[in-house]
């Protein structure tokens, strides 16, 4: 078949046309199996029977005798190579199978030839294509480098150009400047110079009166001969009533009294009951020069004569109008415009509007400090007008509180208008909501103290907010039920300068605020009072925590579940603790007040409501730095716990022992025998208190300056007589539910004292 194959096409095709290779097969069978004697005759014979029969079917074994049995080797070898006749009926079977086989193998081949030829050239194409890219970015980056070179050159030549150029300008401009400053130095220098010898010339003109003033009295007191300094510091601790009238006794006090150094800072709030417009405009037309602060809370008698003449004090810096009921619009306006230096105006519960806010805006370019407390007849437009003027915008203290017309939109007019606010009062505002604190703290980035008191409705999204935008050093809260652990964990995460912090009365705080707060390290006032599931536990996470030893001021009052362990352990760690409040934590006992002796700071101590003893009392009198001890409504001490602790506790300033039924005179008599010192004395409610107590007291009469016999039925009219003539330097006395103190005997201690009361009403259930 390979010979067929490679011979000339019209001879293969000859062949196979008169079957050829069948005849040849054929004879070469019959000539292998029958091996007759003479081959060629045998050949000849074979060819003539095929010639003879035209239709005859040749095969290899057709020249082979059927009765002939193939035995031998090349019979075997002709089956091998022609195979069996009896298999001829299924070689064309075998044979397509193979066919097939053989077609299907040489296509698997071909096609896997062809497969691996198409891999190879797109691996090939693949690779050609990331030389390309690779050629493409080495191109582009040795593009760019060249590029970069050129640039960098020309920048810095550039730069080098602008620096001689701004180093040229820099020196044309300064000495400019320098030309302005000295221009401007040369007038500041011309008005220093007329003010001081304006002010020369009054200094002059005053000495020269107090001189003549002087030389004309009539006699030479042992303060008169004094020199000047030294009758000037004297004088300087005098309030306005006793400045006028030592200015009456004789012509060297007048003098002294005069001196304007002594009314730069005038407080008229203490005399509030008695000062009128013809006070004021006469202390001010004098000294207005000298003026830089007046306080007018109070006075309730001043009227637009009085606000006028403040106009005039160009000099003003600190004005305190708070509840002057006379203040209006008209008159902040006169004041306003004449007192352009102010820092520092308290407007809490005036009538002011809108108006007065604008006035602020546009006249007071310098102030500080502004409270509007309690001022309900501005609206969120007043608000407004802070964006418009160009004062206010210094503000670093704003003072809200009580102002509940105040919305949200006011929020944000105030956060765009005082940017610069360090702290802020938001007290008794049950309308405030998250939404406004967030756009307050939102702008007012330099906040570092906020009170939020009596503000019911914030929330943990409010809280939260702050302590993402601002870091605080002081925080207020009171009454928030809705405020929880969360809220001052994550304040305490951000504010880590925190300083002051009250939560008072968040019922839903947990030993968890506590460990909190004890991570700070300057905590130095802690008031959790009426945090009700606050436990000994939370105390310990403050005394083992790093600000236990800074810690000066401590209020746990009205925390039921603390007991006797916290008192130990603040005993033990807080070496520097000066104020402590424990009122009415029932779990007290003496056991613990015993170990208060060990606080060797501790200064003011209050305990109201709780179960101590004279055995505890008397182990507090051990602890000699203790000046002030409130223990009022402590129904179980008696006069022999009060002599225990006064012997002791020889330097005590203040002494409250209102509602304590069970004290006597012997008390007092304890009180005023060891305790020399003492300043304030509270006895409210003490239904054995007779005029003798009282009596007692005036043995201290040079230092007491505050007391309270209110719902002490015994006193009768010898008590004010008492205090008349012992107690010069008393300033407060409250004498309420006394029956048998006369209202003519009360009345001549009006005069005499700054705050007074006094009723004849049936004392409440509370005193009884």
């Amino acid at each position: 078949m390979a010979s067929l194959q490679d011979s000339d096409p019209i001879i293969r095709d000859y062949m196979i046309k008169h079957s050829l290779p069948q005849i040849y097969k054929a004879l070469l069978a019959g000539l292998c199996v029958s091996c007759p004697e003479d081959p060629l005759h045998f050949i000849e014979e074979k060819i003539q029977s095929i010639l003879e029969d035209q239709d005859f079917e040749i095969c290899w074994h057709t020249f082979i005798d059927k009765d002939k049995q193939i035995s031998s080797l090349a019979g075997g070898i002709v089956y091998d190579i022609f195979g069996n006749p009896e298999d001829s009926l299924c070689m064309s079977h075998l044979l397509e199978k193979a066919y097939y086989c053989y077609r299907t193998n040489l296509t698997k081949m071909c096609f896997v030839g062809w497969k691996s030829y198409i891999s190879k050239k797109k691996m090939k194409a693949a690779r050609l294509v990331e030389r390309m890219k690779e050629t493409e970015m080495y191109h582009k980056q040795r593009q760019i480098k060249l590029a970069y070179s050129k640039w960098t050159a020309w920048v810095q030549f550039r730069k080098q150009r602008q620096k001689d150029a701004v180093r040229k300008l820099q020196k044309v401009q300064e000495s400019v400047h320098c030309r302005n400053a000295i221009a401007a130095w040369r007038h500041v220098v011309q008005d220093a110079k007329r003010a001081k010898e304006y002010f020369k010339r009054l200094e002059r003109d005053i000495q020269e009166s107090q001189n003549s003033e002087i030389q004309q009295g009539d006699g030479q007191d042992k303060l008169s001969l004094l020199p000047n300094k030294l009758s000037l510091k004297i004088f300087q601790s005098l309030g306005v009533r006793d400045l006028l009238k030592c200015a009456q006794v004789c012509h060297s006090w007048k003098a002294i009294a005069q001196n304007s150094s002594l009314w730069t800072e005038i407080d008229f709030s203490p005399e509030a009951s008695w000062i009128t417009d013809q006070t004021v405009e006469r202390i001010l037309r004098v000294h207005r020069v000298y003026v830089i602060s007046v306080n007018l809370c109070s006075c309730t008698m001043v009227q637009e004569s009085s606000f006028r003449r403040i106009s005039h004090c160009r000099n003003l810096q600190e004005l305190d109008l708070s509840e002057c009921p006379h203040l209006n619009d008209e008159t902040m306006k006169m004041i306003l415009e004449g007192c352009r230096s102010l820092l520092h105006l308290n407007l809490a519960f005036t009538h002011i509007t809108n108006a007065t806010i604008r006035g602020l805006s546009r006249c007071c370019l310098t102030l500080r400090s502004l409270s509007l407390a309690y001022c309900a007849s501005f609206s969120d437009k007043g608000l407004q007008y802070l964006i418009k003027g160009k004062g206010c915008y210094r503000l670093t203290y704003l003072d809200l509180s009580g102002c509940s017309q105040i919305s949200v939109n006011g929020f944000t007019y105030v956060a765009e208008a005082c940017s610069s606010l360090q702290k802020i009062v938001l007290d008794d505002l049950p309308t405030l909501t998250d939404i406004c604190v967030q756009v307050l703290v939102s702008r007012c980035r330099a906040l570092t103290a906020i009170s939020l008191l009596d503000s019911p409705y914030l929330s943990d999204v409010a809280f939260k907010t702050m302590a993402e935008v601002i870091s605080l050093i002081k925080i207020q809260i009171e009454g928030n039920n809705r405020m929880t652990d969360s809220s001052l964990k994550a304040l305490c995460r951000s504010s880590l300068k925190l300083r002051e912090v009250q939560m008072s009365d968040c019922t839903r705080m947990t030993d968890a605020s506590l460990k909190s707060l004890g991570s700070l390290t300057k905590l130095c006032n802690l008031n959790v009072s009426g945090c009700i599931k606050v436990t000994d536990m939370g105390i310990h996470y403050i005394t083992e925590g790093p600000s236990a030893v800074e810690l000066r001021e401590l209020d746990l009052s009205y925390c039921p579940k603390l007991t006797d362990l916290f008192l130990k352990r603040i005993s033990q760690k807080c070496s520097n603790l000066t104020h402590l409040r424990v009122c009415f934590c029932e779990n007290l006992t003496d056991n613990g007040f015993e170990c208060l002796d060990n606080c060797a700071s501790l200064i003011s101590l209050d305990i109201t409501g709780c179960k101590i003893h004279d055995k505890g009392l008397a182990a507090l009198g051990t602890n000699h730095t203790l000046r002030k001890l409130t223990v009022a409504e402590c129904v179980f001490i008696t006069d022999n716990g009060i002599k225990m602790f006064c012997r002791q506790c020889h330097r005590l300033e203040l002494l409250d022992v209102c509602q304590c039924v069970c004290l006597s005179d012997r008390a007092i008599r304890a009180l005023s025998f060891f305790c020399r010192t003492i300043a304030t004395v509270r006895i409210a409610g003490c239904p054995k208190m007779t005029d003798t107590s009282v009596k007692y007291l005036t043995r201290i009469g040079h230092f007491l300056k505050e007391l309270d016999v209110s719902g002490c039925p015994l006193l009768t009219d010898r008590t004010p007589s008492f205090l008349l003539c012992c107690c010069l330097q008393l300033r407060s006395i409250s004498m309420l539910y006394c029956k048998n103190i006369s209202k003519q005997a009360a009345l001549k201690l009006q005069r005499r004292v700054q705050h007074w009361k006094h009723s004849h009403d049936d004392a409440p259930y509370s005193l009884d």
